[in-house]
């Protein structure tokens, strides 16, 4: 495999562009998270950390000098900025940064296959060792550094509650902010989602467990108490089995963070002591509720995804990658009779049946390691001669099908032609240097719609071309009788 050499000029380049990405967004989330502080309290907002953390996780090309630099500099001027002095911003940066190069070391040290946070129980070993390393490890500089500092916010008096608050607010950032980071889809998805958008028609009964998930939003803050983090739950565990994990994170993160700035603001009106004596709760009652969307979502994310792969293997042909024979006639059948009640003029239907060439003989020569390579390379070069929406079939053996739909009689032929000329003229370059040529008997029938025979006369009428074909020598393309006799062949 061959890498990219990277020159000192694009090295500088990347740390500048790193530098300047991450210091912007980490200086907006820091005084954000800054603004929305309590008096006298540590912030109950604060993303910074997390997000610096997915920043570095997803994207290599923030993860280097420039990157953490830029990372110290937004949060000292955020900080410096709102009135801190030097040396508690100094220290506090300290320990923001603590959080994500530990997370980053212990992910190293433990071999964590991060980039596979949606397989299997990557995700909460990821939250485990942020939640243990990270997070723990930044509270706890926080908590033996900023009380000594001049101009703190932190008391010794209280230390032990500053801790609990710093690590639980940290743990809940984390799992509320660094899943949407982690989850952002790459562009070739987001083509994919707009694509199916497009394609299918839109039904009110998507936006349910959206409204759903408001609805129970909006009731915590007429029924505001410590029972609030119950409501939403219903309506996420209905969005998590819904929606896709980026959408989900986003949802589950908004309604944490509404909950969380609630249920804070309730108690702080209470008094200062009632929100000491229940953050501690509250916070790790809202890591809890986060994390159950989170993982259904996951868990029903990788269930579709063995669904779909279960379904793949039993349509497909474990070798070719063509449809296997039951599933071409289910699918051709169901085409025919889908196209027959459109009632539309010029459809038509074209069935192929193709057959390798003395292809015993090449097993027995070469052996049926280079006879499976052969029908592999075959498949290839018969797929790159027909449409993505034409059905294509392994019937057995060294047979083969085609069906497809919409094309007048002439056009078929061409590309049944073509296929021909091209597996003919195309060599098969073994390993060994061997060159190996092959050539494909042909079979096709061809019926107009809406007034269409059964899809198995087709497959007959074809089978009967295709040993025409063999009769004559092979290695050609020959026409059920019917069309001849019918007088639908091409125009002179």
């Amino acid at each position: 495999m061959v890498q990219a050499i990277t020159t000192p000029h694009q090295r500088l380049k990347d740390n500048i562009s790193a530098f300047f990405i991450i210091a912007a967004i980490i200086f907006v989330t820091a005084l954000a998270g800054i603004l929305g502080r309590p008096l006298l309290f540590l912030a109950i907002f604060w993303p910074a950390n997390a997000i610096l953390l997915g920043l570095l996780l997803r994207f290599n090309s923030l993860k280097n000098i420039g990157g953490w630099l830029g990372a110290f500099t937004g949060f000292m001027i955020a900080d410096l900025l709102t009135g801190n002095s030097f040396l508690v911003t100094l220290f506090l940066t300290i320990a923001n940064m603590l959080n994500a190069l530990v997370t980053l070391i212990l992910i190293r040290l433990l071999k964590l296959h991060y980039k596979q946070y949606n397989k299997g129980l990557t995700f909460l070993y990821l939250f485990t060792i942020s939640a243990f390393g990270g997070c723990l490890a930044a509270a706890t500089f926080a908590c033996l550094t900023v009380p000594h500092m001049p101009n703190t916010f932190m008391s010794m008096d209280r230390i032990w509650t500053d801790f609990g608050m710093w690590w639980t607010g940290e743990i809940l950032n984390v799992i509320a902010f660094l899943p949407i980071i982690l989850a952002i889809p790459d562009k070739t998805t987001i083509q994919n989602y707009y694509q199916d958008f497009q394609q299918k028609t839109f039904q009110f009964k998507t936006l349910l467990p959206f409204l759903g998930v408001i609805l129970s939003v909006i009731l915590t803050h007429f029924f505001i108490g410590p029972g609030a983090i119950m409501f939403p739950i219903a309506a996420l565990v209905w969005a998590a089995l819904s929606y896709n994990l980026f959408f989900v994170a986003i949802i589950n993160c908004v309604v944490c963070m509404l909950l969380y700035n609630s249920l804070t603001a309730y108690y702080i009106e209470q008094s200062p002591n009632a929100y000491l004596a229940t953050t501690l709760s509250v916070r790790i009652g809202l890591c809890m509720l986060a994390l159950a969307p989170l993982t259904l979502a996951i868990i029903s994310l990788n269930r579709q995804k063995l669904y779909h792969q279960i379904l793949y293997l039993a349509n497909h042909d474990g070798l070719t990658t063509a449809l296997n024979r039951r599933y071409f006639y289910e699918e051709s059948e169901k085409t025919i009779i889908e196209e027959t009640e459109k009632k539309q003029h010029v459809q038509s239907v074209t069935v192929l049946l193709l057959d390798l060439d003395h292809f015993k003989k090449i097993n027995d020569q070469y052996g049926h390691a280079i006879g499976d390579y052969v029908l592999q390379e075959f498949t290839k070069q018969v797929k790159a001669q027909i449409r993505s929406d034409d059905l294509f079939g392994r019937l057995g053996g060294e047979e083969f099908a085609i069906l497809f739909k919409n094309l007048n009689l002439e056009q078929s032929i061409q590309i049944a032609q073509r296929i021909c000329n091209t597996v003919f003229t195309t060599p098969i370059l073994l390993d060994d240097g061997r060159i190996l040529n092959i050539s494909v008997s042909i079979g096709l029938s061809y019926q107009t719609l809406p007034y269409c025979v059964p899809f198995q006369q087709l497959i007959k009428r074809a089978d009967d071309a295709l040993y025409l074909a063999k009769e004559k020598g092979r290695n050609q393309l020959c026409i059920d009788t019917e069309i001849q006799q019918n007088h639908q062949l091409l125009p002179q």
